[in-house]
This record gives structure tokens, sequence and C-alpha cells, in this order.
């Protein structure tokens, strides 16, 4: 199980870039340091003591803890802590700590690449926890709390034997070489590795087993342990006897007898594990990568359709409001008008007639506003039919400029119809266009200072009719022209209090496009607006 965990480490290690770090045990009556890499546990008793003291008073939260202080000795500008295991029955955790050189080392990538390998090392400490063999390998020495030797039975004095005993169960490449490099003694499982008997590989010499482009750098490996006297470490691959190629780490050092070099000790850690750990983790890294880009994906959807949700929710307030106020103004005018004439009996007769008037505009005004908002959720339905008939449309928009006369002149307004002296015939419904360029010349109209000018043309083109309605009004900012035909938007005006529902241009827009037509709007601030908007002159163009 630790060969496991360690392997595990390896990989946790490579796949961070990590130049150091261990697991840290921490229960109620202290902490310990269960396996170490990269570097020394006493190095870090100010980390483990800050770690224990605040799992003590149960503030240990791995995402707020800071240990920038506690490692600015060690030259370590990056660190990363998170729980394996959390135990409260037991009063015990166990940490992984990592720790870099660089700065924001563990950050986005790095981060993803470890936590999903974390979930492997857990489950392989909570087993070793459970069997506690961690505890039982590393007791160097029998020894009880009061310092007694429990070896009563001269178990350790048998020390040939016990080592015997442990090459002979080690998982391992356990091998000794002579003076010359030629193989004394290997173990059971470096046999099955080499795939020879004992007797046959005797004798062999131990660069024989490696492949041949890694012979050079490993007889140079082994120069320097003889002349360093030191251990050495490196990974090669050795060929059995029927060629089969096993990826080791071997670590050896020399055996030395009266100052002098007779031999060498070394074990080779099988890597193939390791290998198809790194494989499967490649393997499902791109998934983790994908799953991750689309979670983010769906969470920028949900947050999309939120955002929709309030805007709606807004635009739903706003029309609310708006059409509340609209309804007022009439109403109100309509009552007091009304509640005027009924109490003063010796009213004059122009004055009656001048109240009268006033009730009467402003109830066609509050039927006109009452048939937009029917005549809106008809065509949302799909419940308007349009009555095509052949007619004149220059007849059409006369009419459209005698009704708004008056409010223009009520504004010193200049209203101007430029068309060509013949008639240009439309099929359509004329009704409803009539309803549709009333709603743009009006809108112009109340969007326009006083003694501004508002201007309709009429072009007669091949199998088109352009008619394009043009004023010298406030105008429309640029961000708000994409969004001017949706359902209850109005243009934001600081300052401006002129009413409006936001249902006349896209009740246009709509009666437009079932004639199969296009409606376009180019504006500047300040400047003025321009609407044109192109007919087809027959529903067979349509068709086409």
């Amino acid at each position: 199980m630790i060969e496991l965990i360690e392997n595990t480490l390896q990989i946790i290690s490579k796949i961070s870039s990590s130049k150091c770090g261990y697991l840290l045990k921490v229960s109620g009556d202290g902490f310990k340091v269960l396996t170490m890499w990269g570097g020394k546990p006493e190095e870090f008793d100010l980390v483990n003591d800050y770690l224990f003291n605040l799992k003590k008073t149960n503030e240990l939260d791995c995402n707020s803890v800071n240990l920038d202080n506690l490692l600015k000795n060690n030259s370590l500008n990056s660190y990363f802590l998170k729980d394996l295991i959390l135990d409260n029955e037991k009063n015990q955790a166990v940490y992984i700590l990592l720790f870099a050189e660089d700065t924001n080392k563990y950050e986005n990538e790095s981060v993803n690449n470890v936590v999903s390998v974390l979930p492997i090392l857990s489950r392989q400490v909570k087993k070793l926890l459970k069997q506690d063999d961690f505890e039982n390998t590393q007791q160097n020495i029998l020894i009880n709390k009061s310092g007694e030797d429990l070896d009563g039975n001269g178990l350790l004095n048998n020390w040939e034997q016990n080592f015997n005993n442990l090459i002979e169960t080690s998982p391992d490449l356990v091998f000794i070489l002579d003076g010359e490099g030629k193989f004394l003694l290997v173990n059971k499982s470096g046999l099955e590795f080499l795939e020879y008997s004992a007797n046959n590989l005797k004798g062999k010499h131990f660069t024989e087993f490696v492949d041949p482009e890694n012979q050079t750098k490993v007889s140079n490996l082994f120069n320097e342990a003889l002349i360093k006297k030191t251990a050495v470490t490196f990974d090669v691959s050795l060929l059995s006897k029927y060629e089969n190629t096993i990826l080791m780490q071997i670590s050896c050092r020399i055996i030395e007898k009266d100052n002098k070099v007779i031999g060498m000790i070394g074990i080779g850690r099988n890597l193939g594990k390791q290998k198809n750990i790194e494989v499967e983790l490649n393997k499902i890294k791109p998934k983790i990568l994908e799953a991750n880009r689309l979670i983010k994906i769906e969470r920028t959807r949900a947050q999309q359709k939120k955002s929709l949700i309030e805007e709606l929710n807004r635009l739903k307030q706003d029309f609310v409001s708006n059409i509340s106020h609209e309804f007022r103004t009439p109403l109100a005018s309509i009552i007091g008008f009304s509640e005027t004439i009924e109490s003063d009996p010796d009213l004059p007769p122009e004055m009656k007639k001048e109240f009268n008037n006033v009730i009467l505009n402003e109830g066609k005004r509050l039927a006109k506003l009452i048939n937009n908002i029917l005549n809106l959720s008809k065509f949302e339905g799909s419940g308007i039919i349009l009555k095509r008939d052949n007619f004149d449309i220059v007849k059409l928009l006369n009419e459209v400029e005698e009704t708004n006369k008056d409010f223009a002149e009520q504004k010193n307004i200049t209203l101007i119809f430029e068309s060509p002296h013949e008639e240009v015939v439309l099929e359509a419904d004329n009704e409803r266009l009539y309803q549709a360029i009333n709603a743009l010349v009006n809108n112009a109209i109340k969007f326009t200072d006083d003694f501004g000018r508002v201007k309709i043309i009429v072009n007669d083109l091949f199998r088109e009719v352009e008619i394009i309605i043009s004023d010298t009004g406030l105008g429309i900012p640029e961000k708000d022209l994409s969004y001017i035909f949706q359902r209850f938007y109005r243009v934001s005006r600081p300052g401006s209090d002129i009413p409006g529902t936001g249902v006349g241009l896209v009740f246009v827009k709509q009666i437009v496009d079932l004639h199969k037509g296009l409606i376009t709007v180019q504006s500047d601030v300040g400047s003025g607006t321009t609407f044109m908007v192109k007919l087809p002159k027959s529903s067979k163009i349509e068709n086409n």
C-alpha cells in the first residue's frame, strides 16, 4: 500500500511541478508527517504546529489558511493545502501539502490536475490507516514507552536471516554486484522481472541487461558512485532474457570493506505501474478539461438566462408603469372636465364646447392606446389576417399628412409630403398600413422639438415602394437602435417626460413583416431620425 501511495505522490509531484511535499496526519494528540519527498520534516515544524493548533480549535479551513510568513525561510513562494481524510469520530485528519518556488504556481490547470488525482490518493491513505501499515513499517527499533527492549527472543540478532527474508518478500528487484559489476545475488522478484534462474543469472554483468542506448550512461553513473562513494538513483530500461523491456528506477550504493570497494547493492522499482497510471491520467485529463469547459459553458448559459429573465421583468415593470401613466393622464382630463361641466350649470356654452372637445380628444387618445395594445396581442397570437386590396399609396400618405397636421401645428413643426404626381398602386392591407405609417409620423412629430421639420417621402421603385419618414428630432442613441423594435422597450432619455408605452414601433414592424416588407432606421442623437419602409407592390412578388 505504501508503494502505491508513493507512486501516486510521484505522479502528483510531476503533474504539479512541485519542489517538495508531504502527507500530514493531525489528531487531537498531535501531528505526524506520514511521508515526504524533496525536503526534511523538521523544515516544516512551524507549518505543522500552526496547522495542528488551527485543527485543535476547529479553525482549519484549507481555502483560507495563509502560510506565506511561515515559508519565508524555505524560499518557497507557492503552496497547496487540501484535506484527504476528515474523520470526526476519531478526531483526526490527513492533509496533502505541496510547495513550489514559483509564485502563483498552484492555479487553474495545475490545481485541476492535482485535484483529479486526489480521490485515488485518498482511498489509498484510508486503506493504509485502517491496516495501520504505516506506523508498523516505520518502527525501526522495537522500544516501548519506558525504553525497555522488547526483543526478548533475540529476533534482531539474526540479521542475516532477516535480511534474506526481507529481500525475498520485496516486490522490487533487489541485487548485489561484485567488484566487477557482475550479479552475485538477485531476489525472487528480480529473477521474475529478468526471466532468469538464479544459476543462469549469476556472473552476468549488470550492463548486459541495459538497453544499448543507455549502457554508457549507466556505466558513468556506477563510476560516479565508486568515486564519490554516494548513492545514485536513475531510471533505465532493462531487457529481460526474452527481450521484454522493463522500465526501472534503480537506486544503488557501494559496499566497502577495509576502505576498499568490494561490490554494490541496489534496488530497482518497476515504473510500469506508474507509467500506466500516467497514461490513464493523460487519457482522463482531456475529459476533465472538456467537462470543465462544458460546465463553464452551462454556467454562462445559466447566467444569460438569468440576465434575460431579469431584463424581461424590468421591461414588464416599465411597461406596467408606462401604461398606467398613459391611462391615468387622459382619464384624469376626462373626469376633471366632466366634473367641471356637471358641477357648474352656469358654465358658458363656449367653454362647455371647449371642455367637450378636450374630453373627446382624450377619449380618442385612450381608445387609440387600448387599440394598440389589443392589436399587438392579436399580432403575437397570429390572430391578424391581412385584407389585401389594390390602392394608391400616395392617397394613403396624404390622409396620414392631414391626420397629423393639427398635431404638427401645435408644435410649430413643418410637415412636408413629397410624392410623384402620378398614383402608385400597391397591393396591401390599406387599414393596417395606414396605422403603421401614421404611427411613424406621429412618433416623428412627438419626438421633434418645436419649430422642427418632419418629411414624408414616397419613391416608386421597380417592384417595390419605398416610404421614408425623416425628422429633425431628438434622435436615438446608437446603443438603443438594435432594441427599438422589441416589445415594451423604451429609449432612455434622461430629463425627458415624453409619454409612451413601448409598443408603437413593435406594432409597426409586425405590420411591415406581415407584408413581407423591410423597415430600417438611421439616427443621430440631436440631429434626427429616418425610418425607411420598403414594401413589395404585389403579393406575387412576395411569393417569388
